[in-house]
């Protein structure tokens, strides 16, 4: 599809992409409110500065490079310049301000407490069968875990006051039903994402999420020429599901985020700015990149990138984020730019993915799996996985230096 094709797209409630001195006054308005809260809480300065401190040096340990990116979008009154990060102003935004005050204050936060986001593979269930499928070998099973099972483990999770909660898959849009009832029973304590194909994603259905108290889809869009992405995802509907889809989430007032899978044969500059264009017209507020793993349907498959796409994948990062031209356009979020400089934060760190049949593994991709999440022992299982760190990771490290020498 080219760029003039992708204009006749036109959201009705487009949202809000700020950048520059507008972005600014909202990171002002945010780190007052932080202040604010911290000295309700806490009532002693002394205090608000301990916390304030280990924040600071847990900022620099993160974001070691050069800001990459000023940029928040306003959606439905409420301000994110990361979907992964519950929006503000919200009762779980500051959820991490009280675990990370903790942390500073006394260092008693559980290893379930410390985790910022937590992935649920809600059903086995999905029209699909994509080639990158990180749920390949499961799919379209017998599910497992019952609707019961979900709210208990949805209750678990945020009475541990978890702040942002994932639904994936398979595609929980199969079973759109029970996750209305789960959204429905929850407590209004964590923001709440589903991770689609856009498929079964109408307007009515958008429409009975947000009244549920979803707050964003995220939805696999694999490239920006129909045919391409139809032939990856196996499906000829598919595109169409993803733009469809994509026009009700934000129609409903829900945060739209489109996520690609980063092949070798897509890392081209023309590709990268094509996506990100269509991404702007159908109004998505995100745009996020993943890296390929040889897991699932990828499985001894040679689909890690390598450094000549890593290249050009990083400079458009940056530029998309920082370049004036690009300020209205989506954010752009790459995890696996900060992963190579600064180390992986999942693994049990900030990060879990519970499975289809509820056992916990530190990523979709590393299945170091351990025990169910709802029996006791999540506790030392999350310590061994922050123990062992990121197997994966290590190992693209490994070819990627393997490559290198090759070259050299």
């Amino acid at each position: 599809m080219s760029i003039a094709q992708t204009n006749t797209i036109a959201p009705k409630h487009e949202p809000l992409i700020l950048s520059g001195s507008k972005s600014k006054r909202k990171f002002v308005g945010i780190w007052w409110s932080v202040f604010v809260h911290l000295f309700k809480t806490h009532k002693s300065p002394i205090r608000v500065y301990k916390i304030l401190r280990s924040s600071v040096k847990m900022k620099k340990r993160y974001t070691k490079e050069k800001k990459y990116h000023d940029k928040v979008a306003l959606v439905d009154g409420k301000v994110y310049f990361n979907c992964n990060n519950a929006g503000w102003p919200s009762k779980h935004f500051f959820k991490i301000v009280d675990i990370e005050s903790r942390k500073a204050l006394y260092n008693d936060v559980s290893n379930l407490e410390n985790l910022r986001m937590v992935q649920l593979a809600f059903t086995k269930k999905c029209p699909l069968n994509c080639e990158h499928c990180y749920e390949g070998e499961e799919l379209n099973k017998k599910d497992v875990l019952t609707v019961e099972d979900h709210k208990k483990i949805v209750k678990k999770l945020q009475d541990a006051g978890i702040p942002m909660i994932h639904f994936g898959g398979g595609d929980p849009m199969a079973k759109v039903d029970d996750v209305v009832e789960i959204l429905n029973s929850a407590q209004d304590s964590s923001d709440f994402w589903v991770f689609t194909s856009g498929f079964n994603l109408n307007e009515k259905n958008a429409q009975r999420l947000k009244q549920a108290g979803l707050t964003g889809i995220s939805i696999g869009l694999d490239h920006h020429d129909r045919d391409l992405h139809n032939k990856f995802r196996r499906n000829d509907k598919a595109y169409d599901w993803a733009i469809e889809g994509g026009k009700n989430a934000v129609n409903a007032g829900l945060v739209l985020t489109f996520t690609i899978c980063l092949t070798r044969e897509f890392c081209t500059k023309e590709n990268l700015y094509a996506y990100l264009h269509l991404a702007k017209d159908v109004g998505a507020s995100f745009v996020q990149m993943l890296e390929p793993r040889a897991v699932g349907n990828f499985a001894g498959k040679e689909v890690w990138l390598l450094p000549e796409h890593s290249e050009v994948v990083d400079d458009f990062f940056i530029k998309a984020n920082r370049d004036p031209e690009y300020k209205d356009m989506p954010i752009v979020l790459y995890p696996g730019y900060h992963q190579k400089r600064n180390g992986c934060t999942a693994a049990g760190n900030k990060y879990l993915y519970i499975d289809t049949n509820g056992y916990m593994s530190s990523c979709p991709f590393c299945r170091n799996t351990k025990s169910h999440i709802l029996d006791e022992e999540h506790e030392a299982n999350i310590q061994q996985m922050k123990n062992d760190g990121c197997e994966m990771n290590k190992e693209i490290i490994v070819k990627e230096e393997l490559v290198q020498m090759d070259e050299n």
